[in-house]
């Protein structure tokens, strides 16, 4: 199911990265899902209307200045943000962010708490796919935001 079709936050957010065999969800200590690469969490869900994520600092900066998101509303000095959901159009930005937390999550070096045997656990993404993504998650926003039409 492409996000654009779905009217549903939950299912097209599942559906993006529950498809990724290391990916799992488990419930929200403050309420709703929280979806996680390892011990790393990706991002939460609040229903069908909110979703927080973390960012690098970099990310979260371009993120907050093109309007995209809004610091959390709870812990607004920390690497989190909120997305409001208030139309069905939202839904596809909203995994589009969802995308962007786990390609950050899996170009990192496992931690300690994902490591099995004393040994890191190997990248479950082809290499080219990640450096890729380190490429862009690196470089500057605007041209991300440009390519959808908001820069």
């Amino acid at each position: 199911m492409d996000a654009m079709e779905t009217h549903s936050l939950t299912a097209a957010v599942r559906a993006e990265l529950l498809a990724h065999p290391e990916v799992t969800e488990r419930p929200h200590r403050f309420g709703g899902i929280a979806f996680c690469l390892g011990d790393r969490e990706l991002g939460h869900l609040h229903g069908e209307t909110v979703a927080d994520l973390p960012f690098p600092p970099h990310l979260r900066d371009e993120l907050v200045a093109s309007g995209r998101v809004s610091s959390h509303g709870v812990v607004s000095d920390s690497p989190w943000v909120s997305r409001r959901v208030s139309r069905p159009e939202d839904v596809a930005d909203v995994v589009e962010l969802f995308r962007i937390s786990y390609e950050h999550a899996a170009s990192l070096p496992a931690r300690a708490d994902d490591r099995d045997d004393d040994q890191a656990a190997a990248p479950s993404m082809p290499a080219q796919r990640t450096a890729a993504w380190r490429d862009a998650l690196a470089a500057p926003l605007r041209p991300l935001l440009r390519r959808r039409g908001r820069g």
